[in-house]
């Protein structure tokens, strides 16, 4: 009889809990701490009391037997449809990643339940064309999500939750992002193209098969090292990846399947610090603050580089407990910077190869053009060159599901559905950028789509690779602020490479692998790609007049 009063108790205090606790406010970045705290009281009513066992137990039956009742009946977004599964906890959805990519899961909900799918106990997976305006536009009514907490209690521009705080320190970053600097950035990106060059020319010397998925990740994270670190991670030129990045990539492998889980992701963080992958992570935090207390150094010793990182080390200069800042900066930086940019361009170059008229359009628009120190007027010129990035960007989003948000007390009203405040929204831009009511032949590389054949685009809203429902030139504040930078580096890759090589998959292989193991890690990251290339005609002659050997 006392065991069952007992449970009563137990159970009672259960549902209060979550009836007036657990339901209100966000709780991950508390999650440590409640976890510790259960267990510490759970071991001292168990020593106390006989029953405490018995008490316990009614508790955990009660807590979890109100949560998921509240979740399936009860909660606001009851009506929307989706599996029983993702109703009642997102545990079901890191349990799904552990067998299927979260991009290919996501389009299967699309075909199976529609527009508004609800993939969460409070979010919603919205599929509708106009969901990038409503969360991300000039009048949105949301912020970001609790996924974008991953750093805390570090910070950083793109995991700023609240819009006044992301928004002083965009106007912080703005300074490194003038015209002027872009042609510095780009000046500072020709080096590192002519090593990926006599990368490439070593294997054509030695008949070798490029691995072009390493080469563009390479080019990628060397610029971002320069950039923010004013030093390269020197990829390229000893032609292996550099033991951080390694880190990073296995640390970022963590943000597959346990980023529907930030709780758990917090609580790993504090808890588990230095076991498994986790270390690797930590290490790698080590290594970039004291790569930026070199740079500060640096920028004493030196002539100032007027960079981002220049004008951030500034500030923190003067304001000391900004520092945190430059710490996550710099990690979402080297990964929001280079990861999408070589991602992109493997989808790119795959497609250009399994598809040689459009190598050959693109070589036909600049091979007049003087490349050799950089242009920024590629995208007016050469259609063909700017179409084929677009379409890249469209096929191989950068953030293929990533990027959250959550609306406010108002909620939004997205294809005249509402979506009630408090509720994650996830906008899964490989699904959406792939609609077929929106682009004619939308599974096909078609660039002529973005110049030539506008009415093959139907809704050009469904096209948000830079975080808004406007075109990459877009000057919304909203926008990926790094946009014209990625942008340039893109055109100006493809276009060195292009007028430089002619480029095919090996015999006997095929490019499926950049799809089929592409991983979706909050940032995509496609399969190998593997191709041989060849030296043009013109790059051969031009070689020859360098090395002093006469023509003819």
């Amino acid at each position: 009889m006392r065991a069952f009063a007992f449970t009563l108790i137990g159970g009672a205090v259960g549902v209060t809990c979550h009836l007036t606790l657990f339901i209100h406010h966000e709780w991950h970045l508390r999650a440590p701490d409640l976890l510790c705290y259960h267990l510490v009281v759970f071991a001292v009513v168990g020593v106390i009391l006989k029953e405490g066992l018995w008490m316990i137990l009614g508790y955990l039956i009660s807590l979890f037997s109100s949560i998921i009742i509240y979740r399936i009946f009860f909660h606001r977004l009851k009506h929307f449809p989706g599996p029983v599964g993702a109703r009642i906890t997102k545990i079901w959805h890191t349990w799904k990643l552990l067998h299927q990519q979260n991009h290919l899961l996501l389009t299967d909900l699309h075909n199976q339940y529609g527009n508004f799918v609800r993939t969460g106990p409070s979010e919603i997976t919205v599929y509708h064309p106009d969901v990038f305006m409503a969360i991300d536009g000039p009048q949105s009514n949301c912020v970001k999500a609790e996924w974008y907490d991953l750093l805390n209690p570090n910070q950083s521009l793109v995991t700023a939750r609240m819009k006044k705080l992301h928004g002083a320190r965009r106007r912080q970053w703005n300074r490194g992002f003038t015209s002027l600097a872009l042609d510095e950035y780009q000046s500072r990106l020709i080096p590192l193209i002519d090593q990926l060059e006599r990368c490439i020319d070593g294997d054509i010397s030695t008949e070798k098969v490029s691995e072009m998925t390493d080469l563009l990740y390479w080019i990628g994270f060397d610029r971002m090292g320069d950039f923010i670190f004013s030093r390269t991670f020197n990829m390229l030129s000893q032609k292996e990846w550099h033991h951080v990045i390694v880190l990073l990539q296995r640390a970022l492998s963590l943000l597959g399947p346990l980023s529907p889980l930030p709780w758990l992701l917090h609580i790993c963080f504090k808890l588990l610090p230095r076991i498994w992958i986790l270390k690797d992570w930590f290490c790698m935090v080590s290594w970039c603050e004291k790569q930026l207390t070199e740079r500060l150094e640096f920028n004493e010793k030196t002539p100032k580089v007027l960079d981002v990182a220049h004008y951030l080390l500034e500030d923190a200069r003067e304001n000391p407990h900004q520092f945190p800042w430059l710490t996550g900066d710099s990690i979402l930086a080297i990964v929001a910077g280079s990861e999408p940019i070589a991602a992109v361009l493997v989808g790119l170059f795959c497609e250009l190869a399994l598809a040689p008229r459009h190598l050959d359009k693109i070589y036909q628009e600049i091979k007049r053009i003087d490349i050799g120190d950089g242009i920024r007027s590629l995208g007016n010129c050469c259609p063909h060159l700017e179409g084929a990035i677009l379409e890249a960007l469209r096929l191989y989003p950068a953030l293929p599901t990533g990027g959250n948000r959550k609306t406010l007390k108002n909620g939004v009203n997205i294809g005249r559905t509402f979506i009630p405040p408090e509720t994650t929204i996830v906008a899964p831009r490989f699904c959406i950028s792939r609609r077929k009511d929106c682009f004619e032949q939308a599974h096909k590389f078609i660039p002529e789509r973005w110049y030539r054949s506008p009415q093959m685009i139907h809704n050009k809203a469904a096209f948000s690779p830079f975080g808004t429902g406007e075109s990459p030139k877009s000057s919304l504040s909203n926008g990926c602020l790094g946009r014209n930078l990625a942008m340039n580096d893109m055109r100006l890759i493809t276009a060195r490479l292009v007028k430089r090589y002619c480029f095919k998959v090996p015999d006997g292989e095929t490019t499926e692998s950049v799809w089929k193991d592409l991983k979706d890690q909050f940032t995509s990251n496609p399969g190998r790609l593997r191709l041989i290339f060849e030296l043009r005609e013109d790059s051969v002659a031009q070689s020859k007049l360098t090395d002093g050997i006469p023509l003819g």
